[in-house]
């Protein structure tokens, strides 16, 4: 992998008092594609931080990419769907399918935790083998999101956050993105609306006394589809001022991998992140990229 400077727009001393923006890919560790679309959308792009897998099969390659990478901003990506646990599923048996594997969407996942068949202090030990895996290998936590939103579940957020306390790492995601009139006729359409909506509804719940996070999220409506044109239209639309989190999952082409059914769009992200229209609309709007690290300075 070629070292390369970071591409940060850089806006003119007019806008320090403008947007803040965190430029934020998930999934880090899933894959090697995956960890060499993170690396390259950083060092040739707007990316300014990534979240890894603890439980992911590229975990090890993707550590040896943050050593390599200092000035990539890491977080913990906390997982209990799809992958296997740290944990032996013997241990966890209320998180897993009969494969051992955590179970399959957060609408399962969901639907086992309201119901009560989800045993939190399993969640608990699991999470924090995951944290701890991550401080192990020699990186150092900026903030804690989790796969497919599950942390905003009300007792799995408090997991979350008492294992942050006992880690010392306090910002969290708040994945709280705002409707906005371009999303009705986008892709996904209304029921990605709904979807946002319901999370929404937990967001909101947790808001108060949530800790140090972003005034505002973006990139839940694309998410997995955030070509260059919607791209364009999420940051067209981003707020004027205080600080945001835009999510994306960049990577590069892999027809072997097992995670097709998700339907991303990993190498359009990464070339939509890379892309200089992209950038120059940053500048033009005087955003200051920015990264988890500096919510805590």
């Amino acid at each position: 992998m070629t070292e390369a400077v970071p591409l940060t727009p850089t806006p003119d001393k007019t806008a320090k008092s403008g947007l803040r923006l965190i430029v934020h890919a998930d999934d880090f560790g899933l894959s090697e594609r995956v960890n060499e679309g993170v690396a390259d959308a950083h060092l040739n792009g707007i990316l300014t931080s990534t979240s890894i897998m603890a439980c992911a099969p590229a975990f090890d390659h993707a550590v040896r990419i943050a050593k390599a990478t200092p000035s990539l901003d890491i977080g913990v990506h906390l997982t209990l769907i799809e992958e296997r646990p740290l944990t032996d599923p013997a241990k966890v048996p209320s998180l897993v399918d009969e494969t051992g594997h955590f179970h399959k969407h957060i609408t399962v996942f969901a639907k086992r935790y309201f119901r009560g068949l989800i045993d939190l202090d399993e969640v608990r030990l699991e999470l924090d083998a995951q944290i701890a895996r991550i401080k192990e290998a020699g990186l150092a936590i900026s903030h804690l999101d989790s796969h497919q939103h599950v942390h905003m579940l009300p007792g799995i957020l408090s997991v979350a956050q008492d294992l942050g306390r006992k880690h010392g790492i306090a910002p969290m995601r708040l994945p709280r993105e705002t409707v906005s009139p371009y999303m009705l006729t986008s892709p996904g359409g209304l029921p990605r609306v709904a979807q946002q909506l319901v999370l929404n509804h937990f967001c909101n719940r947790a808001r108060k006394g949530f800790g140090p996070t972003t005034d505002r999220f973006a990139g839940f409506h694309y998410g997995g589809k955030l070509d260059t044109a919607a791209l364009l239209t999420v940051v067209s639309n981003l707020p004027e001022t205080g600080t945001c989190e835009l999510m994306c999952h960049p990577g590069e082409d892999d027809p072997a991998s097992d995670k097709l059914h998700w339907g991303y769009a990993w190498a359009n992200e990464l070339s939509a992140l890379k892309d200089a229209s992209v950038a120059a609309k940053i500048e033009a709007k005087g955003i200051r990229l920015i990264s988890f690290r500096d919510l805590t300075a």
